[in-house]
């Protein structure tokens, strides 16, 4: 498969979420057959950081839902978009995930909000308080985690259990260290034994931000984007996985296996 990883500018002019939202549409139209396409979080209402704006951009969620869902079907490829979105009476932020023929496969409602988003009214995950943040299509395992989920391990160890074959991250995290973000998405890879295929924005520093980036399930950094804008694509077999040795001299097993004999969660209570 190929994976296609998008970043925008994180724009601070007039309209900011229209510039960053048609510079995404652009992207979208650039999905190429059978391949994943990843966007960032809010890729609908990006480069706001006023609470009355982000709600006004509420509306255009719908416009990029239908040109992924007509993208993913004429191209036959998946999609993955973040929107801040009203559904169902909620605030939501949501990652959609379309199949091949432009239906709807998953929605990952955000688990894990930072202040800005409870300030804002999001509601965060299911319903039932359950997590799901995991989905099987057409044979592959795909895990998700939005931007603020990254930094916790009980999201991590959630998926780790499920074995999952690729994680989708729309993120923002436009003022984090990029040493931090390399490390979270290596740990996570090399943890979950999984590829990962992070999008956010970039902030024209190789300081902060940006790093949208494709992690293979060894922790390496295939491709990434760093401060640049555009698009990253790397030809994967998603079902590779990491194995090693069980100690040294041992036989060789998954590396999620490894970790997972191991864990004594008792031990710690």
């Amino acid at each position: 498969m190929i994976i296609r990883v998008v970043q925008p500018a994180y724009f601070s002019g007039d309209d900011p979420d229209r510039v960053i939202a048609d510079f995404i549409k652009e992207k979208l139209y650039e999905a190429t057959e059978g391949s994943l396409t990843v966007m960032p979080e809010y890729s609908n209402a990006g480069g706001l950081s006023d609470a009355e704006k982000e709600l006004n951009a509420l509306p255009r969620a719908k416009e990029l839902l239908e040109i992924s869902s007509n993208i993913a079907r004429e191209k036959k490829a998946y999609i993955s978009i973040n929107v801040l979105e009203e559904r169902s009476g909620e605030i939501k932020n949501s990652t959609y995930l379309f199949d091949k023929s432009g239906e709807v496969a998953y929605i990952y409602n955000k688990q894990h909000l930072p202040p800005s988003e409870i300030n804002l009214g999001v509601i965060p995950g299911n319903p039932d308080g359950k997590v799901a943040c995991v989905c099987d299509l057409d044979g592959i395992r795909f895990a998700f985690m939005t931007c603020y989920d990254v930094y916790f391990n009980e999201q991590i160890e959630y998926i780790a259990s499920h074995k999952p074959d690729i994680i989708l991250i729309p993120g923002y995290q436009r003022g984090e260290r990029v040493d931090i973000i390399h490390a979270q998405a290596k740990l996570t890879a090399f943890r979950c034994n999984a590829f990962i295929a992070r999008s956010s924005y970039s902030m024209n520093t190789a300081e902060r931000g940006g790093c949208s980036m494709i992690v293979s399930p060894d922790g390496q950094i295939i491709k990434n984007l760093g401060a640049e804008v555009g698009t990253i694509s790397a030809d994967v077999n998603v079902f590779e996985k990491y194995t090693r040795t069980a100690g040294f001299g041992g036989g060789i097993v998954r590396n999620d296996d490894f970790i997972n004999d191991g864990l004594c969660p008792e031990a710690f209570k």
